[in-house]
Formats: structure tokens, sequence, C-alpha cells
């Protein structure tokens, strides 16, 4: 009798256990859809998900530039715009409140660095000149900033050449970044991962 009821209560915790995991893993696959340009899509949700298996890097493009629209210029001709601030503020906004625990960097433009200061919601910046470096230098610059953080989830604002040659030589797909778009990438035993696009909503 004992052995009968212990053998009940063992499967009511496998049958749990089992009906988490596919709760979990279905509410991946709807929220993991596809982007037109092969890459897979990554909402907040998702990328929270993602946090909990490994530190997550997310590579943003800085916001509107102001030196290549008539929108009014936050403060420098070379920064952004204040369009552009504003929608880095709620972007960071939206983006915090799923992902609280992150370290932020940009490299030394004036535009990544007031993207990334409207996006933080005072959280301290770490500005580093070699998230310029947009060829194969990016992934030393990437594994650098892993060293430093302890292996923290990473913000990072960079530019759009960087973004379109990390889809392009992990995925062999085009991605031509607009303001504010983003790529999520993981390292695993020393390599980096592009595990697809930042979908912010």
């Amino acid at each position: 009798m004992l052995a009968s009821a212990i053998s009940v209560v063992k499967t009511k915790k496998y049958v749990a256990i089992l009906v988490t995991a596919f709760i979990i893993l279905a509410g991946f696959g709807a929220q993991h859809a596809w982007s037109s340009n092969g890459l897979p899509r990554i909402d907040s949700k998702t990328l929270a998900l993602l946090a909990t298996q490994h530190p997550v890097i997310v590579l943003f493009r800085h916001a509107e530039r102001c030196d290549r629209s008539d929108n009014a210029c936050l403060s420098d001709k070379t920064g952004i715009t204040v369009e552009g601030a504003q929608d880095a503020r709620a972007s960071g906004k939206a983006f915090s409140a799923d992902i609280k625990n992150f370290e932020l960097y940009s490299s030394n433009t004036v535009r990544t660095i007031q993207s990334a200061t409207w996006f933080s919601g005072g959280k301290k910046l770490t500005v580093d000149k070699k998230l310029m470096e947009c060829g194969s230098g990016i992934y030393g610059s990437i594994n650098a900033i892993l060293k430093k953080s302890a292996n923290n989830n990473i913000v990072a604002f960079t530019h759009n050449h960087c973004l379109t040659y990390i889809a392009k030589d992990k995925r062999g797909v085009k991605f031509t970044p607009d303001y504010l778009d983003g790529l999520v990438m993981h390292a695993e035993n020393g390599k980096l991962f592009l595990d697809g696009e930042f979908i912010a909503k």
C-alpha cells in the first residue's frame, strides 16, 4: 500500500515537471518567430527566458542621428535628435521591465553615448572606443566586456555596420538595422553565438 502511494506521488511529480517544461517551451516558441531577414525574432519576454539560461549580450544601434534628420537636435549636431532621445528612453523603460540586471556600454561617439544615457534610466555607463571596430574585431571587444562584467547581462550601443557585419558573419543574412534595432547574442565555451533580432514590444 505504501509503495503504491509513493509510486503515485512520484508519478504526479514527474507529470508536473513535464507539464511545466511544456508550458515554458510552448511560450518560448510562441514568442520566437522569424523575421523576413532570416533572423529569429526575440522579444523582451523571450530574452528574459534566455537570460535565465546564460548571460545575454544585446547590441543596439544608436537612436536617430541629428546630422541625418530634420528633427531638432538634442544638443550636439553629431549626437541624436530630441525624438531619438525620447525613443531611447521609452525603449530602455520597456527593456528594463523584463531585464532588470545588466551592465551598460557604448562606443565613444556622441550619438551612442547619448542613446545609452537616455536608455539607461540612471544606470552607470561605460564608454569603450573598441565598440567602434565593426569587423571581426568586434568579437574581441565583446569578449573583453564579458570578461570584465563577470558574466552579467550586457547592453551595448554601437553602429549599424557592426550589426550588419555580425548578422552576415554569424548567420549569413542581410540585416539593415533601423535606429534602436538590436541583436541578441550569448557566449558559450568562449565562442559567441547570434541568437536573433531583438524586437521591442
